[in-house]
């Protein structure tokens, strides 16, 4: 799904200028965790195992929810965090 923004690179000045790639708003999501749009180049995969099933999964989540370990929060219940 495009995304028309990047949180991230909004707030940083080196991308306000327009320096981000429309290759990368198009390869962006909404961010699960923050629920912000984020373009390509500011996500990064994080993986879990389901205490269910002991399947283990991964999802594109945003940098700045990485670096807070915001992730960790998203439903702790149901996940146990591989990175």
């Amino acid at each position: 799904m495009a995304i028309k923004f990047c949180h991230i690179c909004n707030k940083d000045d080196r991308y306000r200028q327009g320096q981000t790639s429309a290759s990368a708003l198009s390869s962006g999501i909404v961010c699960p965790v923050c629920f912000q749009p984020t373009c390509g180049n500011h996500l990064g995969t994080v993986r879990w195992r389901w205490r269910s099933s002991g399947d283990v999964d991964s999802a594109q989540v945003c940098k700045e929810c990485i670096r807070s370990y915001k992730h960790r929060d998203w439903d702790r219940y149901s996940r146990d965090w591989i990175t």
